[in-house]
């Protein structure tokens, strides 16, 4: 973005003319309040963003005239979005409707039995016109370029409860993600008829006031829904996040430094379990599964790395030259250091700092947290992850690397949901799609970093 007045963007905004497709829905998003702004860019000329209502926040969106235009062609409905998924709350008729996606494919919707081909789809939330032709499951193979439909059938607890699965309506289409540039050409280019080429879930005929009253249904409804169909007919579903939270969860992540040498032959071979969950971690996508794989590769060392410790408390005390053999009192500080649980000796906390420190210095960790922006402000700022101990980079006085094996070991024990050693209360859950989720990225990146470490302290010489 280049630094302009506001009297250049005027110009430029005045060359666009009245009825270009941005300068109106300016217009509109001014009439409800909805933020908006223009900047300039030498590269793309003027832009054009708008700050989308989501609840407490914002998702701002930059809008291209192309996506105005299809903004105003639905006659810009009032909606919301909802968390961070691909979701919107349509406030006129209290529908929810979220993009979706099944592990095996979209096609996989249109095998389970009820499903319809929309002959002549004129999709008007909450749902379809009454004189939409039904064709039996049994009909025409629907194609490519046909709209569909599976609505369910109503619970006698909830008569006035609607959900449908099937192509996205017009609203949802020009408002979603799927549009965006980041998704392929045939998702962007909508059916003949407007509607989407991604299939949707659709929720309505439930009144929902509030942006976290609906994000709550929208949950428990889209979990019960795809439980089921799971269990019925082995398709497996959910919710698409908002490519804009996973841009998010992505900026909180560390970028490797521009490396000027080139590449050269190993020298070094690495324990082979330890890597494949580094490389699963690596791969996973999903911020807890990540998590949990770099912790299961720090884990993998435990052993060896406690042994480490208490072999040197051991080799500590037997050459105390005040140690005596016939000694009682001696014997029994031998026997409680040597002690231990499982196949490492203390606690898994105490094994996880043992492991730690046997990789990393308390320098190493402070300036890999301190010399990232993220990183630090994640850290010392405001605690965004609740219930884990808290990283003081300016306490120089207490045991950061203890501090540090706290915080990694407690919050595995929240994805979990493991008690603490010993013990006590059990820990609050930490949830896949929850805010504390997507806040994980800097927390990811510090114990991929201990992962790493130990991995190139339990390397070995390369053999051939």
């Amino acid at each position: 973005m280049t630094d302009v007045s506001s009297d250049f963007i005027e110009q430029k905004k005045a060359e666009l003319g009245e009825d270009e497709p941005r300068r109106k829905l300016e217009t509109l998003c001014q009439e409800r309040r909805i933020e908006c702004s223009w900047s300039w860019h030498e590269v793309v000329g003027l832009s054009f963003r708008v700050g989308f209502p989501n609840g407490r926040d914002k998702r701002w969106q930059h809008i291209t005239a192309r996506e105005a235009d299809d903004i105003l062609s639905v006659e810009f409905p009032a909606f919301a979005y909802l968390g961070d998924f691909d979701a919107a709350l349509f406030t006129t008729s209290q529908t929810m409707e979220a993009a979706i996606r099944s592990d095996a494919s979209n096609y996989a919707f249109i095998e389970i039995p009820g499903v319809r081909r929309i002959e002549h789809p004129q999709l008007e939330l909450p749902g379809l016109d009454e004189d939409v032709e039904d064709e039996p499951r049994s009909g025409p193979k629907i194609r490519p370029n046909d709209a569909w439909v599976l609505e369910f059938s109503s619970a006698p607890d909830h008569p006035n409860l609607k959900v449908e699965i099937g192509s996205a309506s017009r609203e949802f289409t020009a408002i979603s993600d799927r549009r965006g540039r980041r998704v392929s050409f045939r998702e962007r280019s909508p059916l003949p008829n407007g509607l989407g080429r991604f299939p949707t879930l659709r929720i309505s005929g439930v009144r929902v006031t509030r942006h976290d009253e609906a994000l709550d249904l929208l949950n428990r409804i889209s979990g019960a829904i795809f439980f089921e169909l799971d269990l019925q007919y082995g398709v497996a579903a959910s919710i698409i996040p908002s490519r804009l939270s996973q841009m998010a969860r992505r900026r909180g992540r560390l970028r490797q430094d521009n490396v000027q040498w080139l590449p050269r032959n190993p020298q070094n071979q690495y324990p082979e379990k330890p890597l494949s969950l580094y490389w699963y971690g690596r791969s996973s996508g999903i911020p807890l599964l990540e998590y949990l794989a770099y912790y299961q590769v720090l884990e993998y060392f435990f052993p060896s790395f406690s042994h480490r410790d208490t072999l040197e408390k051991l080799r500590n005390e037997l050459l105390d030259p005040r140690f005596r053999a016939d000694d009682d009192g001696n014997l029994v500080r031998i026997i409680s250091l040597a002690s231990g649980t499982g196949k490492g000796f203390g606690s898994e906390r105490e094994q996880l700092r043992s492991t730690i420190s046997g990789c990393v210095t308390e320098d190493l960790v402070r300036d890999f947290i301190g010399n990232n922006d993220v990183l630090r402000e994640h850290f010392s700022g405001k605690q965004k992850i609740k219930d884990v101990a808290h990283l003081n980079l300016s306490d120089t006085r207490s045991d950061f690397l203890t501090a540090v094996a706290n915080r990694v070991y407690e919050i595995r024990c929240r994805i979990v949901h493991t008690k603490e050693d010993g013990g006590g209360t059990a820990a609050n859950l930490l949830l896949p799609f929850s805010k504390e989720a997507e806040e994980l990225g800097p927390d990811i990146e510090l114990v991929k970093y201990l992962a790493q470490k130990v991995l190139i302290a339990g390397a070995s010489h390369l053999r051939l």
